[in-house]
Order: structure tokens, then C-alpha cells, then sequence
């Protein structure tokens, strides 16, 4: 196994399958994009983490966490790793990459029918030229995150298009479409 976004979509659906069948202890957790705005992606990682975490109910476990993070104190865990790139390198964070992207996917293939006109059953929700062009012609629903859309503009030197999203404390009132991975053990 490998980082989810290189191996292709009828070979992750194989892999999500036999992943589950092998263990129930795993979780997605998916974050509003409301959330992010609000908080931004890194404290939307950490919550998303915690919340798997009570979601499993495992005793003080060990986290693998894919990317180079520096995790706010979880009282409930006995240690993490942050490993870069741990998708590619360990096969754990792999698996969890794999489940959270598969969700992912279908989420936008679902996502798609909801808000026409974007393409999400297509591009799952990167920021393609197609993508771009759709938002610049119909606008932004309310499934597109604030804080990325200005990645979207042809020269950075140009106006945002977008308004800016102003920042807060987490919390747990918020809807959730957004996908964290953890590995854990």
C-alpha cells in the first residue's frame, strides 16, 4: 500500500474492503468546510483526530500521524509519530489513508447531485481548471472552504474573489465533510 491519491480508484475501493475486513478498529471523520474556514485545516486535523479517537474508545493508544504535526496534548493517548509523507512509508497510515479518501470520494460523488454545475463526481473535490472555471462562472456553494478558494486565482497579484474568513476557537457545533486520517495502534 501507498499514499491513496496514487493508486487508482477501483484498486482503493479493493483495498477499503479488505482493510475493513481485517480490522474494526477504524474511524473517518469528516469536518465541515465551515470548520476549516473558521479554524483552519491544522486545528481541523487535531479535532478531527480527537473525535476519532472517542469514536474507537481504545485504551491510551500510539498514533501514527501522517505529516509533520505537532499534536496538542490528548490526555488519552500514550505517544504519537508524526511521520512526512507516512502515507508512502508506512503501511498503517496507508490503510487510513485509503479509507479516508475512498469516504471522501464518495461523499463528493454525492456532493455532486446537490450542487450541479461543479463537477465534484469528477475532480473529488481538488481544485481542477474545470473546477475553477465553475466557481468563476456560478459562484461558490456553500461546500466550498473560504480559505482555499483564493489557491484558485490565475495570478496571485489579482484581487481575491472571495471574502476573508475570520478565525476562532474550535468547537464541536459544527457540521462535518471534511476527511482526517490516523493510524493507530
Amino acid at each position: 500500500m501507498r499514499d491513496s491519491k496514487k493508486i487508482p480508484e477501483l484498486k482503493r475501493e479493493l483495498l477499503e474492503k479488505e482493510i475493513k475486513s481485517l480490522t474494526d478498529k477504524w474511524a473517518v471523520v469528516l469536518v465541515s468546510p465551515k470548520y476549516i474556514d473558521q479554524f483552519n485545516i491544522n486545528q481541523a486535523i487535531f479535532y478531527a483526530i480527537q473525535k476519532g479517537l472517542k469514536k474507537l474508545s481504545l485504551p491510551n493508544p500510539f498514533l501514527f500521524v501522517d505529516g509533520n504535526y505537532k499534536l496538542p496534548s490528548i490526555p488519552y493517548i500514550s505517544g504519537y509519530q508524526s511521520i512526512i509523507k507516512g502515507d508512502d512509508q508506512v503501511p498503517s497510515i496507508s490503510a487510513a489513508s485509503i479509507l479516508a479518501k475512498v469516504t471522501r470520494d464518495r461523499f463528493m460523488v454525492a456532493l455532486d447531485s446537490k450542487a450541479p454545475g461543479y463537477s465534484f463526481s469528477e475532480n473529488k473535490g481538488y481544485g481542477t481548471e474545470k473546477h475553477r472555471i465553475a466557481i468563476l462562472s456560478q459562484g461558490i456553494s456553500r461546500s466550498h472552504r473560504l480559505s482555499f478558494l483564493n489557491n484558485f486565482r490565475e495570478d496571485r497579484n489579482e484581487p481575491s474573489l472571495f471574502p476573508e474568513v475570520r478565525k476562532s476557537s474550535p468547537t464541536e457545533s459544527q457540521n462535518e465533510s471534511h476527511q482526517s486520517s490516523i493510524e493507530i495502534q
